[in-house]
Protein backbone atom coordinates (compact mmCIF):
# COMPACT_ATOMS: atom_id res chain seq x y z
CA UNK A 1 0.00 0.00 0.00
CA UNK A 2 1.26 3.28 -0.99
CA UNK A 3 2.51 5.05 2.07
CA UNK A 4 5.10 8.02 2.98
CA UNK A 5 6.63 10.13 0.42
CA UNK A 6 5.19 7.96 -2.79
CA UNK A 7 1.25 8.95 -1.41
CA UNK A 8 2.73 12.35 0.06
CA UNK A 9 3.06 14.11 -3.99
CA UNK A 10 3.97 16.94 -3.97
CA UNK A 11 1.05 19.86 -4.63
CA UNK A 12 0.68 22.13 -7.56
CA UNK A 13 1.09 25.74 -8.12
CA UNK A 14 -2.87 25.81 -6.53
CA UNK A 15 -1.13 25.55 -3.07
CA UNK A 16 -0.41 28.95 -3.24
CA UNK A 17 -3.74 29.94 -2.56
CA UNK A 18 -7.04 30.77 -5.23
CA UNK A 19 -9.26 33.58 -4.57
CA UNK A 20 -6.92 35.80 -1.92
CA UNK A 21 -6.94 32.17 0.34
CA UNK A 22 -3.55 32.50 2.44
CA UNK A 23 -0.55 30.22 1.93
CA UNK A 24 -0.95 28.64 5.53
CA UNK A 25 -4.84 28.11 5.39
CA UNK A 26 -4.27 26.44 1.86
CA UNK A 27 -1.52 24.06 3.34
CA UNK A 28 -3.59 23.43 6.38
CA UNK A 29 -6.25 22.50 4.37
CA UNK A 30 -4.04 20.04 2.04
CA UNK A 31 -2.71 18.22 5.12
CA UNK A 32 -6.39 17.73 6.48
CA UNK A 33 -7.63 16.24 3.30
CA UNK A 34 -4.51 13.56 2.77
CA UNK A 35 -5.38 12.93 6.56
CA UNK A 36 -9.30 12.26 5.31
CA UNK A 37 -8.27 10.53 2.33
CA UNK A 38 -6.19 8.19 4.27
CA UNK A 39 -2.84 9.34 2.47
CA UNK A 40 -0.89 9.10 5.94
CA UNK A 41 -0.52 6.10 7.93
CA UNK A 42 -1.61 4.77 11.21
CA UNK A 43 1.70 5.38 13.50
CA UNK A 44 3.25 7.63 10.38
CA UNK A 45 5.88 10.40 11.74
CA UNK A 46 5.13 14.12 10.83
CA UNK A 47 7.70 16.39 10.55
CA UNK A 48 8.11 20.29 9.90
CA UNK A 49 10.62 19.67 7.35
CA UNK A 50 9.67 16.04 5.61
CA UNK A 51 6.15 17.60 4.56
CA UNK A 52 7.60 21.39 3.76
CA UNK A 53 9.61 19.69 1.21
CA UNK A 54 6.97 16.87 0.46
CA UNK A 55 4.49 20.08 -0.37
CA UNK A 56 6.96 23.00 -1.52
CA UNK A 57 6.49 25.20 0.63
CA UNK A 58 8.52 26.52 4.02
CA UNK A 59 8.56 25.55 7.78
CA UNK A 60 6.36 28.34 8.87
CA UNK A 61 2.92 27.55 7.51
CA UNK A 62 3.63 23.82 8.19
CA UNK A 63 4.17 24.19 11.28
CA UNK A 64 0.99 26.20 11.67
CA UNK A 65 -1.44 23.84 10.14
CA UNK A 66 0.20 21.11 13.01
CA UNK A 67 -0.35 23.18 16.05
CA UNK A 68 -3.83 23.15 14.42
CA UNK A 69 -4.16 19.45 13.75
CA UNK A 70 -2.87 18.31 17.23
CA UNK A 71 -5.00 20.64 18.70
CA UNK A 72 -8.33 19.44 16.35
CA UNK A 73 -6.71 15.65 17.59
CA UNK A 74 -5.92 14.93 14.30
CA UNK A 75 -2.62 14.26 15.06
CA UNK A 76 -0.28 13.83 18.46
CA UNK A 77 2.54 15.89 19.47
CA UNK A 78 5.87 14.41 18.96
CA UNK A 79 9.51 15.15 19.95
CA UNK A 80 11.19 17.74 18.33
CA UNK A 81 8.46 19.71 16.60
CA UNK A 82 7.44 16.96 15.16
CA UNK A 83 3.39 15.10 15.13
CA UNK A 84 2.53 11.50 14.63
CA UNK A 85 -0.12 10.00 13.29
CA UNK A 86 -2.53 8.60 16.27
CA UNK A 87 -3.17 4.66 16.38
CA UNK A 88 -6.31 3.96 17.12
CA UNK A 89 -7.31 1.11 18.98
CA UNK A 90 -10.08 -1.75 18.48
CA UNK A 91 -12.19 -0.11 21.18
CA UNK A 92 -11.46 3.66 20.22
CA UNK A 93 -12.56 3.05 16.52
CA UNK A 94 -15.48 1.26 18.08
CA UNK A 95 -16.50 4.70 19.46
CA UNK A 96 -15.67 6.44 16.70
CA UNK A 97 -17.98 3.98 14.69
CA UNK A 98 -21.09 4.76 16.93
CA UNK A 99 -20.62 8.65 16.58
CA UNK A 100 -20.18 8.14 12.64
CA UNK A 101 -23.21 6.08 12.68
CA UNK A 102 -25.54 8.84 14.65
CA UNK A 103 -23.96 11.75 12.61
CA UNK A 104 -23.50 10.11 8.85
CA UNK A 105 -26.54 8.05 9.66
CA UNK A 106 -28.86 11.74 10.10
CA UNK A 107 -26.86 13.34 7.16
CA UNK A 108 -27.89 10.07 4.59
CA UNK A 109 -31.52 10.59 6.30
CA UNK A 110 -31.87 15.09 5.51
CA UNK A 111 -29.80 14.24 1.91
CA UNK A 112 -32.90 12.11 0.77
CA UNK A 113 -35.04 15.23 1.20
CA UNK A 114 -32.60 17.67 -0.61
CA UNK A 115 -30.60 15.87 -2.94
CA UNK A 116 -31.24 17.14 -6.57
CA UNK A 117 -30.81 14.51 -9.47
CA UNK A 118 -27.65 16.28 -11.36
CA UNK A 119 -25.86 15.43 -7.93
CA UNK A 120 -27.37 11.70 -8.07
CA UNK A 121 -26.10 11.55 -11.68
CA UNK A 122 -22.59 12.27 -10.07
CA UNK A 123 -22.72 10.14 -7.15
CA UNK A 124 -23.15 6.86 -9.65
CA UNK A 125 -20.32 8.69 -11.30
CA UNK A 126 -18.14 8.61 -8.48
CA UNK A 127 -19.53 5.18 -7.07
CA UNK A 128 -18.41 3.67 -10.41
CA UNK A 129 -14.93 4.86 -9.81
CA UNK A 130 -14.79 3.49 -6.47
CA UNK A 131 -15.82 -0.01 -7.53
CA UNK A 132 -13.11 0.41 -10.33
CA UNK A 133 -10.52 1.46 -8.20
CA UNK A 134 -11.71 -1.48 -5.51
CA UNK A 135 -11.56 -3.90 -7.99
CA UNK A 136 -7.62 -2.97 -9.33
CA UNK A 137 -6.77 -2.87 -5.53
CA UNK A 138 -5.72 0.67 -6.02
CA UNK A 139 -5.69 2.13 -2.41
CA UNK A 140 -5.74 5.83 -2.85
CA UNK A 141 -7.75 5.84 -5.64
CA UNK A 142 -10.19 4.45 -3.87
CA UNK A 143 -9.87 6.31 -0.48
CA UNK A 144 -10.05 9.52 -2.07
CA UNK A 145 -13.67 8.47 -4.24
CA UNK A 146 -15.14 6.97 -1.67
CA UNK A 147 -14.54 9.68 0.45
CA UNK A 148 -16.06 11.93 -2.32
CA UNK A 149 -19.00 9.89 -2.82
CA UNK A 150 -20.01 10.04 1.52
CA UNK A 151 -19.19 13.49 1.82
CA UNK A 152 -21.66 14.46 -1.74
CA UNK A 153 -24.47 12.35 0.66
CA UNK A 154 -23.35 14.68 3.57
CA UNK A 155 -23.44 18.19 1.84
CA UNK A 156 -26.80 16.86 0.19
CA UNK A 157 -28.15 17.27 3.98
CA UNK A 158 -27.57 21.07 3.17
CA UNK A 159 -26.21 21.18 7.50
CA UNK A 160 -23.16 22.95 7.60
CA UNK A 161 -22.53 22.50 11.07
CA UNK A 162 -23.58 18.43 10.48
CA UNK A 163 -21.30 18.95 7.48
CA UNK A 164 -18.19 20.24 10.10
CA UNK A 165 -18.43 16.95 12.83
CA UNK A 166 -18.86 14.50 10.25
CA UNK A 167 -15.37 16.03 9.23
CA UNK A 168 -13.83 16.12 12.16
CA UNK A 169 -14.78 12.29 13.03
CA UNK A 170 -13.11 11.59 9.24
CA UNK A 171 -9.93 13.32 10.32
CA UNK A 172 -9.55 10.29 13.03
CA UNK A 173 -10.68 7.76 11.14
CA UNK A 174 -9.09 8.19 7.76
CA UNK A 175 -5.86 6.90 8.36
CA UNK A 176 -7.27 3.77 9.90
CA UNK A 177 -9.14 3.10 6.83
CA UNK A 178 -5.72 2.05 5.31
CA UNK A 179 -6.13 -1.24 7.19
CA UNK A 180 -9.09 -2.13 5.22
CA UNK A 181 -6.23 -3.68 1.99
CA UNK A 182 -4.89 -5.50 4.69
CA UNK A 183 -7.39 -7.83 3.48
CA UNK A 184 -7.39 -8.61 -0.42
CA UNK A 185 -11.04 -10.08 0.31
CA UNK A 186 -12.12 -6.51 1.04
CA UNK A 187 -11.70 -4.79 -2.07
CA UNK A 188 -13.88 -7.17 -3.90
CA UNK A 189 -16.81 -5.93 -1.29
CA UNK A 190 -15.60 -2.56 -0.34
CA UNK A 191 -17.44 -0.93 -2.88
CA UNK A 192 -20.84 -2.54 -2.97
CA UNK A 193 -22.26 -0.83 0.17
CA UNK A 194 -22.16 2.28 -1.48
CA UNK A 195 -25.01 1.42 -3.73
CA UNK A 196 -27.77 0.77 -1.66
CA UNK A 197 -26.91 4.31 -0.21
CA UNK A 198 -27.16 5.82 -3.33
CA UNK A 199 -30.79 3.11 -3.94
CA UNK A 200 -32.17 5.18 -1.07
CA UNK A 201 -31.36 8.44 -2.00
CA UNK A 202 -32.98 8.40 -5.48
CA UNK A 203 -36.13 6.53 -3.86
CA UNK A 204 -36.50 9.66 -1.55
CA UNK A 205 -36.35 7.13 1.23
CA UNK A 206 -34.34 8.73 4.10
CA UNK A 207 -35.12 5.86 6.37
CA UNK A 208 -33.44 3.45 4.21
CA UNK A 209 -30.78 6.04 3.48
CA UNK A 210 -29.97 5.75 6.65
CA UNK A 211 -29.70 2.20 7.15
CA UNK A 212 -27.35 1.88 4.08
CA UNK A 213 -24.85 4.38 5.96
CA UNK A 214 -24.91 2.40 8.75
CA UNK A 215 -24.52 -1.25 7.03
CA UNK A 216 -21.65 0.67 5.10
CA UNK A 217 -19.97 1.70 8.33
CA UNK A 218 -20.58 -1.39 10.42
CA UNK A 219 -18.90 -3.44 7.56
CA UNK A 220 -16.05 -1.79 7.41
CA UNK A 221 -16.05 -2.34 11.18
CA UNK A 222 -15.69 -6.02 10.97
CA UNK A 223 -13.49 -5.80 8.50
CA UNK A 224 -10.95 -3.18 10.36
CA UNK A 225 -11.08 -4.36 14.03
CA UNK A 226 -8.98 -7.51 13.28
CA UNK A 227 -6.12 -5.67 12.25
CA UNK A 228 -6.09 -2.45 15.25
CA UNK A 229 -3.99 -2.64 18.70
CA UNK A 230 -5.86 -3.92 21.62
CA UNK A 231 -4.41 -1.27 23.52
CA UNK A 232 -2.08 2.01 23.28
CA UNK A 233 0.50 0.27 24.10
CA UNK A 234 2.01 -1.27 20.37
CA UNK A 235 4.31 -3.84 22.47
CA UNK A 236 1.01 -5.66 23.95
CA UNK A 237 -0.28 -5.22 20.87
CA UNK A 238 -1.29 -9.02 19.38
CA UNK A 239 -1.27 -7.38 15.92
CA UNK A 240 2.57 -5.48 16.77
CA UNK A 241 3.40 -6.88 13.16
CA UNK A 242 1.09 -5.53 11.31
CA UNK A 243 0.79 -2.11 12.85
CA UNK A 244 4.46 -1.55 13.33
CA UNK A 245 4.81 -1.45 9.66
CA UNK A 246 3.18 1.22 9.15
CA UNK A 247 4.60 2.97 12.61
CA UNK A 248 7.46 3.59 10.78
CA UNK A 249 6.58 5.33 7.07
CA UNK A 250 8.16 8.95 7.82
CA UNK A 251 6.74 12.16 5.74
CA UNK A 252 10.55 13.22 5.15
Amino acid sequence: MPSGPSALSSLDSSLNGTAGEPLHESVYQEIRRRLVTGQFQPGQAVTLRGLANTLGTSAMPVREALRRLVAERALDLGPNRSARVPVVTSAKYAEICEVRIALEGLAAEKAALFIADDELDRLDMTCAEVSAAAERHDAVTYFSKNQEMHFSVYRAARSPLLLDMIEGIWLRVGPTLNYLFHDIRFAGRAAATNAPIIDALRSRQGAQARDAVVHDISHAMVWLVQYLPQTDNPTTSGNNGKNSKNGNNKAN
